[in-house]
């Protein structure tokens, strides 16, 4: 008799924990001697009811004290209320293992979970897939790795319809390919999106993974599978400090078996972390006695953070007073050099045996107090005037970098690098030169030298630099407010730390991704990755502030109200301390869940904001904005003028810079919604107009914006009459926007033969915002420049591009010859570089290609062309809206989602829009998936209108309205135009 027949009877008395219970309830799936066992006990079970049964009023009291008298085992159940567990636990059980037709398919798992260990680390939320087994970390010889599927238990799933008992059984053999498709099939509901998050982890997509987990345990708290997996996909996210707060989280459940395991994987993250930063620290010691010559890092800590020693050997060489000193130096630079290849290092010790170090003590002696931050007699111009005149090149360039006058001697500077043909140095200057321009403001002048100090990070790589580097340009692209590129150098900047056990930057890698996922609206990868910053310094009050004040904003950006609000107080329980983005948000939480301390809290945090000098123009254009949008609500006087002040000071700053864009978006939204609430639309349309630079058509015209909770909208029909409405009712963000305008503002736009719709972001570029058989295109904030009348005709056609192996795409249909007194770009010809130069003259563009939303590119959707040798193949918004259409051309792209938009708040982003802001009169795009097969028939149909004197939208809406009626087209319905 197995332990699990010896157990049956607990279980029957409910005795057993939830895990234990599960395990012998499968095993009587397989157990004839326990089944009969069950059977006998079942017939217990109408003993047991009729001997507990209550008694009917007016009835005799006897049977009560005959219960009494007898007293079997399951008596405690009546008692307790345990008869209905009773009655529940044998009725499952014959239900499940008994009869035939009713048997439960999880039963039948039993053949992939009776292995003694699991190779899955992750957990499926299946119940009979979760049974605990230790991890086999050799996996490749674990027993359930290599065994094979029964075809026959396979087939029994399939005909039982158990799309998800199929799909746990690939999971436990990691086949997330073979998973996928029945978990598509298998409806949604927190244990489904689980086990989807378990085929994102598999595929080693843990940010999507962390995204439905997330939701999961929004819904369902305690859901332990969810739990697990959350945890696993930090750690995959390599942010160890969360990852165990997640698995501590788990063992606090007291599963068995996992909960021990829960608990070992934390203390081993926890263990990782501490050894970095005691590694790092560590090293920071042994750097300073270095430099004081007290003792040399072992070859054991040289190799746990090479880039740190390396910092510390150079200034350890230059203040070496005897050759024995320089001597003792050699060992390390041998294993520096040895790590990062070359002899630069030793070389360098060779060089300084042969100076007269008698003769350079006494600067040495003075550079060592330059390094310590003490005073130099004579101050530091006279000591580096000394350094000159002595021609110790090597001491002065670290003296003009300790002293902080780089910057004013940034030619010398360039030449005493230069001069050492270290690649340290070299990409030292250039991250210096970079420096100075972005302190002048010439970022995009800055950027090229970083670019420049990157490429040399690929041929001659030093982590510390090139971390350096790498987290300056994304930076500089959070600036410039282009997040998927920022958040690609600042995951470099980190990779590199990593390999360089610079455990001492990740704090603010992990701050600037955080920041950049909430820009890109991904709320719980900003969330983990800002905890995680947190976590590595819990003390730090004012770095809990930033956390939570930007926590409490992706909260809002997805108008979780309540969560917002419970972030912001968690902010301001840090005294005297209000950052921009706490300003921001306090503003609107003023308004939607106001507390009593808000005005205080607000009036003083923005005082020592402004009066601490920190802020840049664009940032204090930005708070006073946060001013106006505080003070609007109570006093709509004072906060407009808060608001016009903000449009002026961000008016004086150039158009790169982000922060004064901003302001600008949102003091008009604040102006736009106050003029709203006092339904005064004539306002309203007269702050479009002044927003979007230019006078706005009197009829056929529909204006609509979005602000966190609120929605407004204003039309004019045909008749030129005014109709407006806005609520602030909204409790979640908008999906699809069709059914967002009213049918009473619908009404007067449908005598219009084309509608212009001025939509504010994040409104911009969705599909569905006016029925189909309206005619209507979206209205572009600036107008687009005029073509050159000296332009002849010339239609681009792109088409029969030979996309990168890689991506595994399928070859679109072909094209044929070129058009007639056109320009055909094709195959290995069909290049982003080669596309953008031929776009430049043309009057009409037309682009058949793939399209695809890939964050890691482009926040906006791109176009895949053929790859450039350097094996560039995307042609991106960013790319299209730095060139100049001097043909203003009609553009089509057709392409699957080519006008997917950016979720960004202040200003519209998507491939149509660049195209407009580069030249082009008017764009076609789709925001969904376009059939190849229909494609170039229905663009081209649409064109030949155009071609014959039809208005844009009126041609789109005609062709559409046509296929439509034909059935079996609704993908035109989200073909868009754009003029």
């Amino acid at each position: 008799m197995t332990d699990a027949c010896q157990r049956v009877h607990a279980l029957v008395d409910g005795e057993l924990a939830p895990e234990e219970a599960q395990r012998v309830r499968l095993h009587l799936a397989t157990c004839a001697v326990c089944q009969d066992e069950l059977g006998r006990m079942l017939q217990l079970k109408a003993l047991a009811q009729e001997l507990v049964a209550p008694v009917a009023p007016g009835a005799s009291s006897a049977p009560a004290r005959q219960t009494r008298a007898f007293q079997p085992r399951w008596s405690r159940y009546a008692r307790h209320g345990g008869l209905a567990v009773l009655v529940t636990a044998m009725a499952s059980a014959a239900l499940l293992f008994v009869l035939p037709r009713s048997r439960d398919t999880r039963a039948e798992l039993l053949w992939m979970t009776g292995a003694p260990t699991r190779s899955l680390e992750l957990r499926s939320s299946y119940p009979g897939a979760d049974l605990y087994r230790p991890y086999d970390t050799l996996r490749s010889g674990g027993p359930g790795a290599q065994a094979v599927v029964p075809l026959s238990e396979m087939a029994r799933l399939e005909e039982a319809g158990d799309l998800r008992g199929i799909a746990a059984a690939y999971l436990l053999r990691m086949d997330a390919e073979s998973a996928a498709p029945y978990l598509a099939r298998a409806g949604d509901s927190p244990d489904v999106e689980t086990d989807r998050a378990v085929v994102d982890l598999l595929r080693g997509d843990a940010s999507e993974a962390l995204r439905r987990l997330d939701e999961v345990l929004r819904r369902v708290p305690r859901h332990s599978q969810a739990m697990w997996n959350r945890a696993l996909a930090l750690a995959q996210l390599n942010l160890e400090l969360t990852a165990a707060e997640q698995f501590e989280a788990v063992a606090a459940l007291g599963e068995q078996g996992w909960a021990e395991e829960a608990r070992r994987r934390a203390e081993a993250l926890r263990a990782r972390d501490t050894r970095g930063r005691e590694r790092w620290r560590g090293a920071l010691k042994a750097g300073e006695a270095l430099v004081a010559h007290a003792s040399i890092p072992s070859a054991e800590q040289l190799q746990q953070t090479p880039g740190l020693f390396r910092l510390y050997f150079y200034d350890a060489l230059r203040t070496a007073r005897t050759v024995e000193q320089v001597r003792a130096l050699f060992p390390m630079a041998e294993t520096l050099d040895a790590l990062q290849g070359g002899t630069v290092l030793r070389d360098a010790v060779r060089g300084a045996e042969g100076q007269d170090l008698r003769r350079r003590a006494p600067l040495s002696e003075d550079y060592a107090r330059l390094v310590r931050r003490e005073p130099l007699p004579g101050g530091v111009p006279a000591f580096l005037a000394r350094l000159r005149a002595a021609r110790e090149e090597n001491l002065l360039l670290g003296a003009l970098l300790h002293a902080g006058v780089v910057a004013a001697n940034l030619e010398e500077y360039q030449r005493l690098a230069s001069a050492t043909r270290d690649p340290w140095f070299l990409l030292l200057a250039e991250h210096e030169q970079a420096k100075v321009l972005l302190s002048r403001g010439e970022l995009l002048q800055a950027e090229q030298h970083l670019l420049a100090a990157l490429k040399q990070c690929g041929e001659s790589p030093v982590a510390y630099r090139c971390a350096l580097i790498e987290r300056e340009v994304a930076t500089l692209y959070r600036q410039l407010h282009r997040p998927a590129e920022a958040v690609r150098h600042a995951q470099a900047a980190w990779k590199w730390n990593r390999e360089d056990g610079a455990w001492g930057f990740d704090g603010l890698v992990l701050l600037e991704l955080g920041q950049l996922f909430r820009f890109r609206h991904q709320p719980e990868l900003s969330r983990a990755y800002l905890h995680e910053a947190l976590a590595r310094e819990p003390e730090r009050c004012e770095l809990r502030h930033f956390v939570f004040a930007n926590s409490a904003s992706a909260h809002l950006n997805a108008l979780e109200v309540d969560e917002a609000r419970g972030d912001i107080d968690a902010a301001l329980k840090c005294p005297d301390t209000l950052s921009p983005s706490g300003a921001q948000a306090l503003a609107d939480l003023a308004r939607l869940r106001p507390s009593p301390g808000d005005a205080e809290h607000f009036t003083k945090g923005v005082a020592r904001l402004r009066g601490s000098g920190s802020l840049n123009a664009g940032q204090l254009a930005l708070l006073t904005q946060s001013e106006g949008r505080f003070l609007i609500e109570q006093d709509r006087t004072a906060g407009e003028a808060l608001l016009r002040r903000s449009l002026s000071e961000a008016a004086q700053l150039p158009r790169w810079n982000v922060d004064a864009r901003k302001a600008r978006a949102y003091s008009y939204a604040s102006l736009l919604f106050a003029a709203g609430k006092a339904q005064e639309f004539d306002r309203v349309f007269s702050l479009l107009a002044e927003e979007l630079g230019g006078a706005l058509p009197e009829q056929c015209i529909l204006g609509v914006a979005l602000d966190v909770e609120r929605t407004l909208v204003v039309v004019r029909g045909v008749d030129g009459q005014l109709h407006g409405r806005y609520d602030a009712r909204r409790t979640g963000a908008v999906g699809n926007v069709a059914g967002l305008i009213p049918e009473e503002l619908l009404a007067p736009l449908r005598a219009c033969e084309r509608v212009v719709v001025a939509a504010r972001p994040p409104l911009h570029g969705r599909s569905g915002m006016l029925p189909p058989d309206i005619a209507w295109s979206y209205f572009l904030p600036r107008p687009a420049p005029q073509a050159s009348p000296a332009l002849p005709a010339r239609r681009l056609v792109v088409a029969d591009v030979e996309p990168p192996p890689g991506l595994a795409l399928a070859p679109l249909s072909g094209w044929g010859p070129p058009p007639p007194g056109g320009m055909l770009l094709s195959g290995a010809a069909a290049t982003p570089s080669r596309v953008l130069e031929a776009m430049a003259r043309a009057t009409e563009v037309e682009i058949h290609a793939h399209g695809l939303v890939n964050l890691g590119i482009s926040d906006a959707s791109l176009l895949v062309l053929t790859p450039e040798p350097d094996g560039r193949y995307a042609l991106t918004a960013g790319e299209v809206r730095a060139r100049r259409l001097e043909g203003a051309p009609l553009v089509i792209l057709a392409a699957c989602r080519a006008a997917h938009t950016a979720p960004t708040s202040h200003e519209p982003f998507n491939l149509p829009v660049a195209f407009l802001e580069a030249g082009a009169r008017a764009v076609l795009a789709a925001t969904v998936d376009v059939p190849d097969a229909q494609a170039v028939r229905f663009f081209e149909a649409v064109r030949a209108r155009i071609q014959a004197g039809q208005p844009v939208a009126v041609a789109l809406r005609d062709e559409r309205v046509l296929w439509l009626k034909r059935g079996g087209a609704e993908w035109v319905q989200a073909v868009l135009a754009f003029e």
